[in-house]
């Protein structure tokens, strides 16, 4: 499938770019990542779908791998921020509650 323009980035890929920018060695994958056999390689290609990271080579080490996603998801994260926070809707007082 072809999409023209930016990829569309759901709430959870978008919490996933900003966990991979801000990761440090050690911290924990994120859920669902996290449950996978393979969790950093399910990132990586989380990552190559929504066109944060490139493909690596084949003979990559994880570590340059890893690094070079901090770094690009940092970058996509200047590129892309998020979209403005809508106002709550506002909920109507049962009439039994007094107003403020």
């Amino acid at each position: 499938m072809r999409v023209d323009g930016p990829v569309p980035v759901s709430l959870r890929d978008r919490l996933l770019i900003e966990w991979v920018a801000q990761a440090k060695v050690g911290d924990a994958f994120p859920p669902p990542w996290s449950d996978s056999q393979t969790p950093l390689a399910s990132i990586v290609r989380t990552l190559i779908m929504l066109e944060v990271i490139d493909r690596p080579d084949p003979g990559a080490s994880l570590a340059a791998v890893a690094q070079d996603a901090s770094v690009a998801a940092r970058a996509w994260l200047e590129q892309n921020p998020p979209p403005p926070l809508k106002p709550a809707p506002e909920i109507p007082r049962p009439p039994w509650m007094k107003n403020p």
